[in-house]
């Protein structure tokens, strides 16, 4: 388990999973960057949208 949870973890009141995509790019420190995302796109929209990034980079990295 990742030691601290992430600022969107914080935000949706859950806990953070050793895999949690929001943590690389919602670190514990800033909060307000998390508020700002949610409040125009919704947690779930910035999932979807992470996750289609990942599997993106990983398809040109190999």
């Amino acid at each position: 388990m990742i030691s601290g949870r992430c600022a969107a973890c914080k935000y949706l009141r859950r806990r953070c999973p050793s895999d949690c995509i929001f943590f690389p790019y919602f670190p514990p420190n800033n909060p307000e960057r998390f508020a700002s995302v949610h409040r125009i796109y919704g947690a779930s929209n910035v999932a979807k949208m992470l996750q289609d990034t990942f599997r993106f980079v990983k398809i040109e990295c190999y």
